[in-house]
């Protein structure tokens, strides 16, 4: 009786030691697996506008596709991707287009504070924001826009609506664009951008505005 307690205790703690070696590997495991890595960040990601078609793959004037939200045709492109410096705001214009819309009856509701028209020209600017200071900001990428010399529209006209102004934090980056209805135009020549300008939380303003004449052959 007495070998066979002695038996039993043995294979006690034979168990014991497998089990808390199996949960000490256990442990090991999930740590490793999950240990903190560093996560990079894809500004790339595309994010679609609820309200226009996306453009992306209209390379030419002439070129046009259609989607749920209607159709949209390159009338005028320039490649820009001029970069500003201003108090460590890194400020790019990417590209400057003029584009007709006919939009699903559906959106013409949300088009109509903007245009009555059921189809219109608009000129797209993309930009793109970063703050690269150890400081939070307000910053505009486009304050006022000066098209053909003739057409003048400000912040409050654009249709794009993707939260580009207003305050930056420091690290944040921002990219998008900015739509501004016209008159359907058979030429775009010209267009000048102004952004707003930079101040800092104080509400005291640190820098001039940029200014930039982008002009179409």
């Amino acid at each position: 009786m007495k070998k066979y307690l002695q038996l039993i205790l043995a294979v006690s703690m034979l168990t014991g030691c497998s089990c808390a070696e199996a949960e000490s590997s256990k442990e090991s495991i999930t740590a490793e697996t999950f240990a903190e890595k560093p996560i990079k960040r894809n500004t790339d990601v595309f994010v679609p506008n609820p309200q226009v078609t996306d453009d992306r793959e209209l390379k030419k004037p002439g070129d046009s596709f259609t989607d749920d939200k209607g159709e949209l045709t390159l009338k005028a492109v320039k490649e820009v991707n001029k970069t500003f410096n201003l108090d460590g705001i890194e400020y790019r214009v990417k590209d400057v287009k003029l584009l007709h819309f006919i939009p699903d009856y559906s959106l013409i509701d949300f088009f109509h504070p903007y245009t009555h028209e059921e189809e219109f020209d608009f000129v797209k600017i993309g930009v793109e924001v970063k703050n690269l200071s150890s400081e939070s900001y307000h910053f505009g990428p486009v304050a006022m826009v000066n098209i053909n010399d003739t057409i003048h529209k400000t912040w409050e006209d654009d249709f794009y609506l993707e939260e580009l102004h207003g305050e930056i934090l420091t690290g944040q980056e921002k990219q998008g664009n900015l739509g501004f209805i016209v008159d359907e135009l058979d030429t775009l020549e010209k267009v000048e951008i102004l952004s707003g300008d930079l101040v800092d939380k104080d509400k005291k303003k640190i820098g001039e505005p940029i200014n930039l004449v982008v002009t179409f052959e």
